[in-house]
């Protein structure tokens, strides 16, 4: 049961799908179950409700995870990014430890407003299906998922550059140990203009991989 990548914006822009199609397949992601941690509902809420409108905005390209389990093809997953730098504000910054400012000083320059850019792209969800098909397949892990949404990544960093890979997420141990085994740094003693916490990666250190 091999993964496939499906562009959301080619199913809206190039297919012969209704929009009421494809927004039905999108209600068939289901999160974790209800009582688990708020992100997780907030995976599920962004396809069902945000994405269609956010290609259509050109806010970020979503792309659907694809699998198929007893000839029924099924969302496996999903991922969501954007092509948006990170600003750290003057305040947060001087918070850091001095090796995590040398780290992205290295990668990023100081703006006129005194804070601190560093170009890179935004992975604003990542999610894995629930439902009772998704459930009952059992094929891939979180991390097949991210590893896909890393080919994405260099395919725009082949075409436009950027240094970091950034993503925000609830502070849950169970999510935050995920990125860190994953090769993610969290920026410690941070919290992101969401009151959420802020993980990196250099995109030099996806392609080492």
């Amino acid at each position: 049961m091999a993964l496939s990548v499906l562009s959301l914006n080619d199913l809206l822009t190039q297919s012969s799908y209704s929009e009421e199609t494809i927004n039905d397949l999108l209600f068939s992601f289901e999160t974790i179950p209800s009582g688990q941690a708020q992100g997780a509902n907030d995976v599920e809420s962004f396809l069902r409700t945000k994405a269609i409108q956010f290609e259509k905005l050109d806010l970020s390209r979503t792309y659907l995870v694809m699998s198929t389990y007893q000839d029924t093809s099924f969302i496996f997953g999903y991922f969501s990014i954007s092509n948006r730098p990170l600003v750290i504000n003057r305040k947060n910054f001087k918070s850091l430890s001095k090796s995590l400012q040398k780290a992205l000083m290295g990668v990023g320059h100081k703006t006129d407003q005194k804070a601190y850019e560093i170009k890179g792209y935004l992975l604003g969800q990542l999610g894995k299906n629930f439902n009772d098909v998704a459930r009952k397949a059992k094929i891939a892990t979180g991390s097949d998922i991210l590893t896909l949404a890393y080919t994405k990544i260099l395919e725009a960093y082949e075409v436009v550059g950027g240094r970091i890979l950034y993503l925000e997420c609830e502070d849950n141990d169970k999510i935050k140990d995920f990125y860190r085994k994953n090769g993610f740094r969290e920026l410690e003693d941070f919290k992101s203009p969401n009151n959420l916490c802020l993980f990196v990666k250099k995109i030099e250190h996806i392609t080492e991989e």
